[in-house]
Formats: structure tokens, C-alpha cells, sequence
């Protein structure tokens, strides 16, 4: 009896998600797509077409025993198993729309936003307080067991006989590959192979055709791919080939850029326009509330079935959406609102899809209303200017679209896109057949299994361009063999290769005759460079003129070698694979066994970088003008050494040192730039271990150091020279009874605060709050100095990283005290800084999934608008109440963060009428930019020349 193996293709979509397969065994090849077996009522199971991705965490009696068994549970339910019942598809959807405050959707979103923990707890976004959250990894993992569990069930196939390819958007970036790969392995499934999802779209195509296919030479294909969360772009030209099937293949020459934008956009969009008049009904004299957040996600789950009555192929003329109430705020006890397909089209096709010129530019700047539910969604949502801006970026004009995408059921859509592309090129695209909108893409990664075995035609996507790195050639006596002006670069992979498969190339060995030499402990800098029309085979030497290779953005790394702390130079042989998630993988091998490894992205390699978005004045000018000579930073760097060297001659105090610096900068300490401050930072770096010798030189180096390195981040490497800085933490200070070398350590740590890891942080919180919040039980324990705790409230209100409960903690203690100081005058500054840092809506650099929960900074807020606000003349050139009170109320967008309407009214009436009030308020009123003097009094003091901190909320965490 033999075994039937099955090639098996999986699509982990945003709202649906899809199996189908390859009976491996049959004569004829052909694509089934699954039926997911799945709960659809309590106790209820049946097949649907799509497994919709929504994952439902029921309370503990909200549903009979046995309501979520499913035919296949045995000892285990997958990825959740000790979590409490859960529920995939269906009935998750059904039920969240009733209670969305237990319902996950979205989590492929989620799996690529930078500015959370994707691996943390964090989902439902808008969960009840009682609901234990997952991760968006966690998420993925479910709905992928419950697809491979299901299919084993059903056909009785053996996870060891099926051959996996799962899909991902084409503009994933490597982090979100890696964790989509994650899933996939907390979910059981083992080694799976990845495929861009447009390629899919194209090869359910290929399958569906065959020997009738007739695409000519030189046709190019835009694959426009509009799923739930996002959007993707591809090209796929058809070339000449005698060799292959009607004289035809495949090449993908091109994909976007991601586009956090679909489905979900559109159905927001809805959801606040009913909501609008549904509000206008019930308040039509005033302003009303909006909905919250949880009872606002139910409406735009039931906005989602109205887009997809209306506006699908046979869609409906009407349909009415129910408006849920909350008591005797917005909408009472509910409200029905019609909507009728005409107001739908406007919104969705007017909205998103707009007649625009072929020279349209996207919007750059995020607006107010783009971060529903703490996602970064694309600023601009026309996504014809996306595609307009996609398309002349590459040079092409569309011969043939291929839609895909539950988005483009809608035929107005489908019709509108194809208007426009034609208005751009002046001949209308041939729109190739695609029958499968909510399919194409599991089934093309089925087909693409085949295409793996070579029994089937398989596009060939992976070599646009051939890549290089840039080497230094010493000649003899260390001078350079090549003339300026050329470049000497090693081909590390050659134009036409294919993505995936493993394959590892040696380019340099002591038996090839080539090694290289990399220096370790210290950063350095790996220039790559591209070229789309060169034809080098990988390990070719070439010397060119610079300029003929284009440069992407290079690899600035620390190659640790953990048997010395000094630079070492060492020999490596060089190793390069080509990976299936689409990276360039270059491995370092030295003769000792050490392994030094460097990702490089081609998809986002493969692209050029965004335009920075418009700035006031000449932003090259400036940045030109902040450019300090090299020759003055060496000086500057002997300045150091004199300080601190206790061989240097002639010393300088470390008095002097500021004034030293200033003078061989030739620019005063607020001009210098980031690369200026950091290059200070290695010889401060290289002498710590003589910072101690006296208190004023440890002082000094401190607060250099602290200087040097603020805020933590912004330049590369950053993250090495803060946790190079970190180990001071252990070691603590030489003269730890000196009160300035203490003032000084928190100076230090509260700088570099954005650069700590959240465990780090969390290191600096057992320490310092227990000096903030005095043991009751210790009466003897010595509180810190005035000066000192003013220091410690500032580094206290810069740990945005650790947990909201933390927050919250050490924050109603510091309210208590600042209620007290207030009822006798104005309270101390820095405490009252701090509570609006650790209450703040939109963190400066933190991840938004621990910012303080809304309810509790409601009750913050309900409690400073009660104090007596005392005009003072602080150097915040405000009241400080009322910067603190603007910054829990700031606007964020997200109305899981964001505060009740009707305390935001108050807030910004009290700001208007305070010292230096109606500018916070505009913050309070809606979500936008911090300017620059903001920044600066949120940071708590001047950022170094250039930096700013508000250009996007969030900063990708350790995870």
C-alpha cells in the first residue's frame, strides 16, 4: 500500500485564508481547493470555501460544554493549547461581531508593524479587561493548524507526505517573513517554502490555462493584488523562449512596496461614515461621542458584509447596518442605518480609487485618522496613486492586469483601476481571466509546488539585478591598487538566479586562492551595489568605474568575536546563499570556526528608497551645512583622549573639556551632528576604564557619554553603542559617594533611554522605583535628594518600554504627591513631566502596545483638570499641568488609545484659556506631528542637529 503524496498550497490572508492542493499521485495534475471543515455555530461544523481569519477567546460560561469541539481534537488543539477555548472561521467571526472585545482579526497586519511586540500578547487591540490577549504570531499559528488539522482529517493525509508552500505579500519585509515562517513551525507544519503572493495569483493562472495560454512576447503583466490588510504590485514580463511551452516564459521583474492597505481601509471608512449618520440622527442639535472602541469594531465587522452585498458582482441595491448604543450616550439603545449601494461605491471607489495623472505622487505624511486599532496604515489611502507612483518608478506600462483579492470582487473596482491604467498609456490593458478572487492565491502556491519538481512552467523571480560588495584592495604597503574614481566589488549573486532552494555558493576560500580579512569589535560597514543589466557570475573580482554600479543601502554591523574585547582582524572564508524568504544570506567563516552572518533583503534591495517627505528650507542644504570636516572630528577625538588618557600630554581638566571641544569643532555643542557625537563616542569608549580616576573626570565622562549617545537612537549602530554603554550598569560607578558622579549616572540613562531594550529598562525600573516610592515597612530607608529625585522622576517618565502596569503603578503614586504640592502651590516640575510621559497616548519612541490603558488615563486626567492650575514661568514656557494633561489627552488616532470625546472638549477648553495652552491643545484637539520645540520638551531636553523623534510613532522593539 503506498502513500499519496500532495503538494499543498496555503493562503494565510488577512480576513480569509485558503487551502488547496495537488493529488501528487493522480495521471492528471489538477488543483482542488479544500473546503475547511470548521465550527459555524456552537457544536455545529461544516465546510466553507475560506477559513475566515478570525480567531475568538470565549468567556468561561459564554458557551455550552463541548460547543467548540471540533471532529479532529484529541490531546491537543495546536498553538493555544492551556490558554482556555478558543475559536477559529466562522463562528469567530459571528461571534465577535456580538462581542468584539474577545475578537483577534487583522493579525497578519499585525505581524508586520514595527512598533509593537509582535511576539507579545497584545491581541484583541480593543480587548475586555478580563480577556488574556495573544500575539498576532500566536494568531497565525492557530489558523494555520487549524488548516493542515482540518485537511488531514478530511483526505486522511500525512503531514509528512505534503509538500507546503505558504504565501506571503510580495512586499513583506524580512522580519515579517521570518515570523510568518514562525507561525507556520508553531503550528506543526515543519519546513515550508514561501512564495509572494501576486506569483501565486499568476500561477493559479498558468493552471488554469495551460496548453490555452497565449500571452505574446514582450507582454508585461501587472498582477494588482487587493487583499483584506494589504496591497501588492508585481510585474511578470512574458519573454521569448523556444525552449519553453508555446515559446513563452516568465520573469517577475518587479514588486512594491508595502502597503498596509485593503479591505480593512475601506470597511473602516464605512464604519465611520454610518457611525457619522447614525450620531447626526440621534444628536442632531450637537456634538455627540463617538463610539468606543469595542462597540466601534463591531460596526466596521458589520460594514465589511455591507461592502461585500453592495458591492459585489450581484451585489445588492441596500442593506441596513445596526449601530450598537452604550446607555444614554451616542446612539442610545441603537440605531439602524441603510446604506445604499451608490453611497457605497462613492465611498470605496471614489475614495480609494481616484482618477489621478500618471505623475501622481502618494502622500507621505501620516494623516488623523490612519491609525484605527494601532495599526500604521499607509498614509495615503488612493491606492491609484500608489500604483501610479509603482509604475513609473519602474519604467513600465500594463499590456494585461491579473486581479486577485477579495477587494476586487467588486466590478466598479475592477472597472475603475482599468480606467485609469489606460488614461496613462493611452491603450486600454487586456484583463486576463481570474476566476478565483479568494483562491487564486492558495491554489497558485499548489501549483507552484509543481513548478518546484519541474512539472510545471515556474516564472523566474528571483534575479532582476546581480548584487555586489564593494572591497578594499591594498596593494603593497597598504596603498589602494585602484585609481579613484573606480570601485573593486566581489559578485555575490548574478543577475537571472532563482530565489530559494538552498543553494550555498563558497566565494572565497584559502583553496580558491581568496580570503578576505573583516575587522570584529568595532563597527564597519559593508557597501552593497547592484546592477540590472551587468551579466558577472557569482565570485567574479571586477573593477569598475564608480557610478556604473548603483549602491542600496548598506550593512552596518558589529562582527563580535567573543575571544577578545579589542579589535581583531581576522581571516574569512565567504559563503552566500540565496534563501526562500527572500534574503541574501552572507556568511563570514574563520579558520577558528567562528560564524559571522549578514542578512541582506533583496525585495527591499530591489527598490528604490522612498523620497523623504518635503521639509521647510533646503533639507540637502542643511544637512550639508551640519557636515563638520573630518580633520576637526580628529581633533575632537584628541580632545577626548587628553581628558581622559592618563598618558596624555598636555592634559586637559575635565572642566576644560566642553570648551576644548567646542573650539575644535569650530561650532557650538547645540550644532553638532549625529555623526560627529558618535564618533566622540569611541574614544570615550576606548578609555572607560579610566573614567575613575578622579570623581570630576567620571562625572564628565558620564555625561558625555550621555551627551554623545541621546537620544539612544537615530544613527546606525546605535543599538551596539548603547549596549556597549551598558554594561557600565553592572560595573556601576567608581565613585559611587560622590553626589555628582550619581546625578550624572541618571543623567546618562535617561538620555540613551530610547535606545535600552525593554529588559533593560525594566532593570532601570527595580531600581530606581522603590527610591521613588519609599517601603512603608523601611521608615528608615533614606529618600534621594531633591536633585537627584528630580532626575530620577525624568529617567522614571522616559522608560516608555516596560509593561502599562508598571506605569500605572508608580504613576498613581506620583499623582498622589502632585495633588498634594499643588493644593500648597505649584508642584515640582519633573515629577509632573513624568506622570505625562508615563501616561502619554503616542509614545516618542516606545512600542504602543504598553502605552497606559484609556480608561486609566481618563481617571488621570479627571484628576489634574480638578487642580488649581498656577500660572508659572518654567522653562517649559507653559504651565507644567498643562503639559502633562496634553499629553495623556494628546490625539493618537487609535480609538483604543485615544480618550472620550467629551473629555477631550474639556481638556481643550482648559488649554486654551492656560499659560501657553491653545498650542498643546491643537495636539489634544487632533492627531498629529509634534514640531520640533515639542519634541525638545518632551525629550526633556535639545536633540542633537537634525533628529527628529515625531516623524513616526514607534520605534521596532527587541523583538
Amino acid at each position: 500500500m503506498t502513500t499519496t503524496r500532495r503538494a499543498v498550497g496555503i493562503d494565510l490572508g488577512t480576513t480569509n485564508s485558503a487551502l488547496a492542493y495537488v493529488d501528487l499521485g493522480a495521471r492528471r495534475r489538477t488543483v482542488v481547493a479544500f473546503e475547511v471543515p470548521q465550527l459555524v455555530a456552537a457544536g455545529d461544523v461544516a465546510p466553507r470555501p475560506t477559513l475566515p481569519s478570525f480567531l475568538y477567546l470565549p468567556g468561561e460560561h459564554e458557551l455550552p460544554a463541548g460547543a467548540t469541539r471540533l471532529p479532529w481534537d484529541g490531546a491537543a488543539r495546536g498553538p493555544l493549547d492551556g490558554g482556555g477555548p478558543f475559536v477559529v472561521g466562522e463562528m469567530a467571526r459571528g461571534q465577535g461581531a456580538q462581542v468584539p472585545g474577545r475578537l483577534i482579526s487583522s493579525a497578519k497586519s499585525w505581524l508586520c508593524h514595527p512598533a509593537v511586540d509582535r511576539r507579545g500578547p497584545i491581541l484583541p487591540w480593543a480587548a475586555l479587561p478580563e480577556v488574556t490577549r495573544r500575539s498576532p504570531v500566536e494568531a497565525s499559528a492557530a489558523y494555520l493548524a487549524h488548516l493542515i488539522a482540518a485537511f488531514q482529517h478530511a483526505t486522511g493525509a500525512r503531514l509528512a507526505d505534503c509538500e507546503l508552500v505558504l504565501t506571503v505579500p510580495a512586499s513583506f519585509d524580512e522580519v515579517a517573513r521570518e515570523l510568518t515562517v514562525e507561525a507556520a513551525e508553531r503550528a506543526g507544519l515543519g519546513k515550508v517554502a514561501l512564495l509572494e503572493e501576486p506569483q501565486a495569483a499568476f500561477y493559479s493562472y498558468l493552471a488554469d490555462h495551460g496548453e490555452q495560454l497565449s500571452l505574446p512576447a514582450g507582454t508585461t503583466v501587472l498582477v494588482c493584488d487587493i487583499g483584506g490588510g494589504t496591497t501588492d504590485f508585481s510585474l511578470i514580463r512574458c519573454l521569448a523562449d523556444a525552449a519553453a511551452p508555446g515559446g513563452v516564459r516568465f520573469e517577475r521583474t518587479a514588486v512594491g512596496d508595502h502597503l498596509l492597505l485593503g479591505g480593512d481601509n475601506m470597511d473602516l471608512a464605512l464604519a465611520r461614515a454610518v457611525e457619522r449618520r447614525a450620531a447626526a440622527r440621534d444628536r442632531p442639535q450637537g456634538p455627540t461621542d463617538r463610539l468606543d472602541a469595542g462597540r466601534f469594531l463591531g460596526l466596521v465587522q458589520a460594514c465589511r458584509v455591507a461592502k461585500e452585498k453592495l458591492l459585489g458582482d450581484e451585489g445588492r441595491d441596500r442593506w441596513t447596518v445596526h449601530v450598537a448604543g452604550r446607555g444614554r450616550a451616542l446612539i442610545g439603545g441603537g440605531v439602524a442605518v441603510e446604506l445604499a449601494r451608490a453611497e457605497a461605491e462613492e465611498a470605496v471607489v471614489e475614495g480609494f480609487f481616484p482618477r489621478v495623472p500618471a505623475d501622481a505622487e502618494p502622500q507621505r505624511q501620516s494623516g488623523a485618522g490612519l491609525r484605527e486599532f494601532g495599526l500604521p496604515y499607509a498614509a495615503d489611502p488612493a491606492v491609484t496613486r500608489h500604483l501610479a507612483a509603482f509604475l513609473r518608478r519602474h519604467g513600465a506600462a500594463a499590456d494585461a492586469v491579473l486581479f486577485n483579492g477579495g477587494v476586487l470582487h467588486a466590478r466598479a473596482i475592477r472597472e475603475r483601476i482599468v480606467e485609469v491604467v489606460a488614461g496613462w498609456s493611452g491603450r486600454t490593458p487586456v484583463v486576463l481571466d481570474a476566476a478565483h478572487y479568494d483562491l487564486a492565491v492558495a491554489r497558485g502556491a499548489a501549483w507552484f509546488a509543481l513548478a518546484r519538481r519541474g512539472e510545471a512552467l515556474r516564472i523566474t523571480g528571483g534575479a532582476a539585478r546581480a548584487y555586489y560588495v564593494e572591497l578594499d584592495a591594498p596593494g603593497q604597503g597598504g596603498e589602494t591598487r585602484v585609481d579613484e574614481g573606480q570601485v573593486t566589488a566581489l559578485c555575490l549573486a548574478a543577475r537571472g538566479e532563482r530565489e530559494g532552494g538552498g543553494d550555498r555558493v563558497e566565494l572565497a576560500s584559502a583553496s580558491s586562492g581568496r580570503e578576505f580579512e573583516v575587522l570584529t569589535n568595532r563597527p564597519v560597514r559593508f557597501r552593497l551595489l547592484s546592477s540590472s543589466d551587468r551579466s558577472d557570475g557569482a565570485g567574479d573580482l571586477i573593477t569598475v568605474p564608480r557610478g556604473t554600479l548603483a549602491e542600496l543601502p548598506p550593512i552596518v554591523t558589529v562582527l563580535r568575536f567573543a575571544r577578545s574585547s579589542q579589535d581583531v582582524s581576522l581571516k574569512v572564508r565567504l559563503v552566500v546563499e540565496r534563501t526562500d524568504i527572500g534574503t541574501l544570506d552572507i556568511q563570514l567563516l574563520s579558520a577558528e570556526g567562528d560564524r559571522f552572518k549578514l542578512a541582506f533583503d533583496l525585495r527591499s534591495g530591489e527598490r528604490a528608497p522612498a523620497a523623504p517627505p518635503a521639509a521647510d528650507g533646503d533639507e540637502g542644504a542643511e544637512a550639508e551645512a551640519r557636515a563638520i570636516d573630518p580633520a576637526r572630528v580628529a581633533a575632537a577625538e584628541e580632545v577626548v583622549r587628553r581628558v581622559f588618557d592618563r598618558g596624555a600630554e598636555p592634559a586637559i581638566a575635565p572642566a576644560q573639556a566642553m570648551k576644548e571641544l567646542q573650539a575644535a569643532l569650530g561650532v557650538d555643542r547645540g550644532a553638532w551632528p549625529l555623526a560627529a557625537l558618535r564618533a566622540l563616542w569611541e574614544p570615550q569608549k576606548a578609555l572607560r576604564g579610566q573614567r575613575g580616576r578622579t570623581a570630576e573626570h567620571e562625572a564628565r565622562w558620564l555625561n558625555l557619554v550621555g551627551y554623545c549617545l541621546r537620544p539612544g537612537y537615530g544613527f546606525p549602530l546605535d543599538d551596539w553603542r548603547v549596549k556597549e554603554a551598558w554594561r557600565l550598569w553592572n560595573a556601576g560607578l567608581v565613585n559611587d559617594k560622590d553626589p555628582r558622579c550619581r546625578l550624572e549616572w541618571w543623567i546618562l540613562w535617561r538620555r540613551v533611554s530610547g535606545g535600552l531594550t525593554r529588559t533593560m529598562q525594566d532593570e532601570i525600573a527595580k531600581r530606581i522605583f522603590p527610591l521613588l516610592l519609599p517601603d512603608k515597612k523601611r521608615p528608615d530607608r533614606k529618600p534621594p535628594s531633591a536633585q537627584q529625585a528630580a532626575e530620577l522622576y525624568r529617567v522614571a517618565g522616559s522608560l516608555e518600554r516596560i509593561a502599562a502596569m508598571e506605569k500605572w503603578k508608580l504613576g498613581e503614586a506620583l499623582l498622589k504627591d502632585v495633588e498634594r504640592d499643588a493644593s500648597k502651590g505649584t508642584p515640582a516640575e519633573p515629577m509632573v513631566w513624568a506622570l505625562g510621559r508615563l501616561g502619554g497616548r503616542v509614545p516618542l519612541y516606545g512600542p504602543v502596545d504598553t502605552v497606559l490603558s484609556r480608561q486609566r488615563a481618563e481617571r488621570w486626567i479627571e484628576r489634574l483638570l480638578a487642580l488649581d492650575w498656577v500660572t508659572d514661568s518654567s522653562r517649559l514656557g507653559h504651565n507644567s499641568l498643562a503639559f502633562a494633561v496634553a499629553e495623556i489627552a494628546r490625539a493618537s488616532g487609535d480609538r483604543a488609545r485615544d480618550i472620550d470625546d467629551g473629555l477631550r472638549a474639556k481638556v481643550v477648553a482648559r488649554l486654551q484659556v492656560a499659560h501657553g495652552g491653545p498650542h498643546l491643545a491643537r495636539l489634544v484637539a487632533e492627531a498629529s506631528q509634534l514640531e520640533a520645540a515639542d519634541e525638545r520638551l518632551a525629550f526633556g531636553e535639545a536633540l542633537p542637529a537634525g533628529l527628529r523623534l515625531g516623524s513616526t510613532e514607534g520605534r521596532p522593539d527587541d523583538a
